[in-house]
């Protein structure tokens, strides 16, 4: 099993490639406002260094957000493109997923701009609330263990916080180790916005670690209808 694993859900582009359980390379970047250009590049460096053929990757796994519009457009769309291709399939995952180290007990939140984050909670490596995108101060367990790139952007707020960057090599780990152990899907499909004031994530606690390719946008659009 080849995997082709592709995150732009932060400022961190990341990708790599993942033979079963083993990750075979990895590629990372700050790329907030290159990702469009840089994403298929770095996916050629992948190729060219580990000396693979784009037509054995037999999954694309697809980090989902949440994330802003643009960037989680750009990974989605090219790996979308690229299954298509070569006849892979695609599959997502929660990006905080990803993130959550194994049997971690505590917070990852990252930068969601306009001075909130998106934020999901877990107990034993599982995430058991969100991801909900919130203002710092209204995250009442602040004082937790905290994971991800809002903890450099909040040091005040996060006092426990270490900072942990999303690792395309990682999120391809466990998509196909949660394949290889026969792990199926989601047909649940995320809610259009988890604003903080939903009461709720937009992923329910109990599905499961893969999800359709289909964007955790989370954010109410700024422009609505008229009434």
């Amino acid at each position: 099993m080849i995997t082709l694993a592709i995150d732009t859900a932060t400022e961190t582009l990341s990708v790599a490639l993942v033979s079963d359980k083993n990750i075979l390379e990895v590629l990372s970047e700050p790329a907030a406002q290159t990702q469009d250009e840089r994403l298929p590049e770095l996916v050629a460096e992948l190729f060219s260094t580990t000396g693979l053929m784009r037509d054995q990757v037999s999954h694309i796994a697809l980090g989902v957000g949440p994330g802003a519009y643009t960037g989680l457009r750009v990974g989605l769309m090219f790996g979308l493109t690229f299954a298509r291709a070569v006849g892979a399939k695609p599959i997502g995952i929660c990006s905080h997923d990803a993130i959550a180290p194994e049997n971690f007990n505590g917070l990852v939140v990252t930068d969601a701009r306009r001075k909130e984050v998106y934020l999901s909670g877990y107990a034993s490596g599982k995430r058991i609330s969100g991801p909900l995108v919130v203002k710092p101060s209204e995250i009442v367990q602040a004082d937790q263990q905290t994971i991800g790139d809002g903890v450099a952007k909040y040091p005040e707020i996060f006092k426990k916080g270490n900072l942990i960057q999303i690792n395309a090599g990682i999120l391809g780990q466990k998509v196909n180790q949660a394949l290889l152990a026969g792990a199926t899907v989601s047909e649940e499909f995320p809610k259009l916005s988890a604003a903080s004031t939903d009461g709720s994530g937009s992923l329910s606690k109990n599905v499961g670690l893969l999800l359709p390719p289909i964007p955790l946008y989370l954010r109410r659009p700024d422009v609505a209808e008229p009434k």
